[in-house]
């Protein structure tokens, strides 16, 4: 037994918690125990009276001369390399397999994937996060460390999906999500007291305890339990079949059991090593012994990897092994280290639970391969493809992408007529100041807090908003724009028509109820005011390039009367288009209507007015299959996106006694402010680029709450259900959301449509007029903070209209994130330029006055702020990086690219350029977008009812 005065001095760097006194528990439960001191927070005691100058680099500072925040930053660094490694190693056999993802597809040999370079640079990284953790154990403890890995299963999910483009159902992530917390609560319940290594172990103990290790009767026992479930495993993988629900579990157990010994064994080494200096270790033969057995379980553990990930998917393999590894992890820590001595029967309990809960929520995770391959090996279908090609076959990751959505859905036969709640009630004053209020509160609260001295609590707050932004204005950004990219190359291959044809002829997919194909109308509605005409032209001819112009969709002209010469210009437009389309007509907005504010809102109302009045009874159309497109007068649309379209709108269906969701939807394409964007300045090409990217990134995550913008399309049903568009509203696509929403009860869907939309940044004649006309943009999409004051207003009234309790809960559920959502897209750019510096001045503060360990700023909150500083600086350099792959995509549509300089042929090239030119100008960026979320929110607490600025648009020579 280790004698207590034989430990080492190396605990008055620690700090016990604030009130509670020391304990001692016994390191060893077999062959020797010795004591130690709760290792709590690793704190660095400064001298209160020192003052330094702040410098950029404090936070570097302050994490570095801290163990505790050092070993959690190094336990995040070993989670993203290890997720990193296992996805590239499954990256290369996908990339073998090609377009032949089915799960009764064959699999390439181990021996294929191995040739490859991409599963030698993933198998080199995950074997880099092995020592990066045991570095991470020696400033840190395992309570600490252990959480911190589940980021794993974070990292993984978000890589499966975007990387692998594995699929998820609801139930895989609520799966993973519970494996982290009841990994998280099953650390919490364990004692604090676990050592990285055996750093305060006397010399001789240590030998002697390696030395019996064998001979141990705890031990004897561990290992005959380990052995016993090692053989299991081996059983259950080379004798029991597929199907067998076992079958998926057997891996990762073997996983969990190779790496639970590995990291006891290592735990022993690493100990031995840092004695390494003494005699007696030197010349003992047991850490030769301890390094080769090592060496092995981590070749074992490596090896059983490698075939988990040539067996399952990434989606469930590594939160699968991760539970495997912290359960069994944590047992072994309570068992050998005896810390269930310091726990209490409710933490036992907790443990206990936790660990039985993680275990379950890994069975609720598929092992199912569903995988959508990479376009590039997707095969294509065209109209030249032989009628004899499997068109089913060749869409299935485009009806993957759409079912991830869950908008395919039969109609049933007694399906309900679409019923909504009135929205004609004028709005209220009751909200009109919480613009304004609300910016002021999220500005003056953390500077009250730390006026006040309260510098902990306005880090925290700050903290809360840093993570916000590393995370949802950032990273999310950039991942998902990225698998936006994918889903657009997937729907440009795409031939809807021939699908929907394919799907008839077969019994098992034909639509036996609900509107045909050929039924589908649609009306393109363009609203327009003083316009050039090379504009519009351009936005008909890509309307008229759609395969079903001619024979299913009316353009509308919706021009306004007050514009001198719109007479003369739509008949011209007409005359020239009329036999491209079914039919081409011209609105004309009348002036000063009552109640009406001249936009394109009033100008959309009044255009859907005239088709529901006048053109669908004189053409005896039917209501019911008729489809509004509202789009900008320099909307350029793909030519495949009305076919999409209807395919969206025939397959729309929903469960008897309901509406179908084809009557609760706007589809929303993609809308990228690209087409000019060779010549658009270096700060009017961020906007661009930033808003075209959150807008793609929130259509490709099948989990956020979106809103239309821009474009968008919409049933007449649902349109008319509505009573049509609000004239005194400026944001025409998010109020008539928000009206559809209300409307509806709640029950309103957006559903992408991955077919880009490129439109025009305003664009003058000189610099100075481009930014300008941007400004003036800016403040008028700014002014949808006014749209808040409307949902607040009908939020009561729409909630006692519901019946039923359960419709009422989804109601406020679903309004809770749209809530949300609209509100932090205001109120994170008006307080951005405000809270970022503020956030960077406490650190400052922290270091400058070299505060003591009172303020706990080594807690879970400063780490946690490091990690989102560092996740908001990687992700500013990858919203550049995925621009340029948006741009790539699609470059053939965008004015001047193809004749391009040489900036602009290279990804790595144009990525650095677009850097170099724009990165001077995000300070004005943020200054100015604060800016203008300011005058909104002044001018949204006087009314609603705002001027609409048409934005500048470039003069185009000629046709385009």
């Amino acid at each position: 037994r280790a004698r207590s005065e034989a430990r080492p001095r190396r605990l008055a760097h620690r700090v016990r918690r604030a009130g509670s006194a020391p304990r001692t528990l016994p390191y060893w439960g077999i062959g020797g125990m010795g004591e130690a001191s709760p290792p709590a927070a690793f704190l660095v005691h400064f001298d209160a009276g020192a003052k330094e100058t702040p410098s950029p680099l404090d936070i570097w500072r302050i994490i570095f001369e801290n163990g505790w925040l050092l070993g959690g930053i190094l336990a995040v660094l070993s989670a993203i390399v290890e997720s990193v490694g296992l996805v590239l190693q499954k990256k290369a056999q996908y990339k073998l397999m090609g377009d032949n993802l089915h799960p009764n597809d064959p699999k390439p040999s181990r021996k294929q994937v191995m040739g490859t370079g991409l599963f030698w640079l993933g198998l080199g990284l995950y074997l880099l996060c092995s020592p990066i953790n045991m570095l991470a154990l020696k400033y840190a403890p395992e309570t600490t460390v252990l959480p911190l890995n589940a980021c794993v299963i974070i990292l993984n999910a978000l890589l499966s999906f975007i990387v692998l483009y594995e699929r998820f159902t609801r139930q895989d992530v609520a799966g993973s999500l519970v494996c982290i917390v009841g990994a998280l609560i099953m650390n919490t319940a364990m004692s604090q007291t676990i050592p990285g290594h055996l750093e305060d172990f006397p010399v001789e103990e240590v030998l002697r305890l390696s030395n019996d290790l064998l001979v141990n009767e705890g031990f004897a026992a561990y290992m005959i339990a380990w052995l016993a479930l090692l053989a299991m495993c081996l059983y259950i993988m080379n004798f029991v079949s597929m199907q067998s629900v076992a079958k998926p579990f057997a891996v990762p157990l073997l996983v969990g059991l190779l790496r639970t010994l590995f990291h006891f064994m290592s735990k022993i080494l690493v100990t031995l090593v840092a004695r390494s200096t003494h005699a007696k270790v030197r010349t003992d033969p047991i850490m030769a012994k301890t390094a080769t057995f090592t060496t092995l379980l981590f070749i074992l553990t490596v090896v059983a990897i490698s075939e988990g990930l040539q067996q399952l998917p990434c989606r469930f393999f590594v939160p699968a092994m991760f539970v495997a590894c912290q359960v069994l992890t944590a047992t072994q820590d309570l068992l050998f280290f005896r810390a269930w001595e310091a726990m209490t029967q409710k933490d036992m309990a907790v443990f206990v639970v936790a660990s039985f809960v993680s275990i379950l929520a890994v069975g609720c995770i598929s092992a199912e391969q569903r995988v959508i391959s990479s376009p590039g090996a997707s095969g294509l279908n065209t109209p030249l493809l032989s009628p004899r090609a499997d068109a089913v076959r060749l869409h299935q990751h485009v009806t993957a992408i759409i079912d991830e959505y869950r908008i395919r859905k039969p109609t049933a036969p007694d399906s309900a007529p679409l019923t909504t709640i009135d929205m004609s009630m004028p709005i209220g004053n009751r909200f009109r100041l919480f613009p304004i209020i609300s910016s002021i509160v999220f500005i003056s609260l953390p500077i009250i807090l730390w006026m006040n001295n309260m510098v902990f609590a306005t880090f925290a707050l700050l903290t809360v908003f840093s993570m916000y932004q590393g995370w949802k204005m950032g990273m999310h950004i950039v991942f998902f724009c990225y698998v936006g990219t994918k889903k657009m190359a997937h729907f440009d291959n795409a031939d809807f028509n021939a699908l929907y044809q394919a799907e008839m002829k077969d019994p098992k997919l034909k639509l036996r109820t609900g509107p045909k194909w050929e039924d589908v109308i649609h009306f393109a509605v363009l609203p327009n005011y003083k316009e050039e005409v090379e504009v519009l032209r351009l936005a008909i001819k890509s309307i008229a390039a759609s395969g079903i112009a001619k024979r299913q969709i009316c353009l509308v002209l919706a021009m306004e009367a007050r514009e001198d010469g719109a007479r003369e210009k739509a008949e011209a437009l007409v005359a020239e288009f009329s036999g491209e389309f079914l039919l081409c007509e011209a609105t004309y907005h009348p002036v000063g209507l009552p109640g009406e504010v001249p936009g394109k809102s009033a100008n959309t109302k009044w255009a859907a007015d005239r088709i529901f009045a006048d053109i669908i009874p004189a053409r005896n159309l039917d209501l019911p299959t008729c489809v509004l497109t509202v789009g900008d007068a320099d909307s350029e649309f793909h030519p495949e996106y009305f076919a999409a379209l209807t395919y969206y709108f025939v397959h729309a269906g929903g469960p008897p006694g309901e509406a179908p969701l084809r009557y609760l939807t706007i589809w929303q394409p993609p809308i990228l402010h690209y087409k000019n964007y060779m010549t658009q300045p270096a700060v009017v090409r961020i906007a661009s680029l930033i808003t075209s990217q959150h807008e793609l990134a929130n259509l490709a995550d099948p989990n956020a709450t979106r809103v239309p913008y821009s474009t968008y399309s919409i049933s007449a049903v649902l349109a008319t259900s509505v009573k049509g568009w609000d004239p005194d509203w400026i944001s025409e696509d998010w109020h008539m959301a928000l009206k559809c929403f209300f409307a509806t009860g709640g029950r309103l869907n957006i559903a992408p449509i991955f077919l880009p939309i490129l439109n025009y940044a305003p664009e003058g004649d000189s610099w100075y007029e481009t930014v300008v006309a941007r400004w003036v943009q800016a403040k008028r999409h700014a002014l949808g903070f006014s749209e808040l004051v409307y949902l607040l207003d009908n939020t009561q009234r729409v909630l006692k209209s519901i019946d039923g309790r359960s419709n009422k809960t989804t109601f406020l559920w679903r309004l809770a994130f749209l809530w949300f959502k609209l509100v932090m897209i205001h109120l994170f750019m008006a307080v951005f330029p405000v809270i970022a510096p503020l956030n960077g001045i406490i650190i400052a503060y922290f270091a400058g006055h070299q505060l003591t360990a009172t303020l706990t700023i080594n807690s879970w909150t400063f780490l946690m702020n490091c990690v989102f500083q560092a996740v908001g600086i990687l992700a500013f350099f990858g919203l550049f990086f995925v621009s340029v792959i948006v741009f790539e995509s699609v470059k053939h549509r965008i004015d001047g690219a193809s004749t391009a300089s040489c900036f602009y042929r290279s990804v790595i090239v144009h990525f650095v350029t677009s850097m170099s030119e724009c990165v001077g100008y995000v300070p004005m960026f943020f200054v100015f977008g604060s800016l203008a979320e300011w005058i909104a929110a002044v001018k949204a607490s006087k009314t609603h009812v705002f001027d609409y600025a048409v934005a500048l648009k470039p003069k185009i020579p000629g046709a385009a």
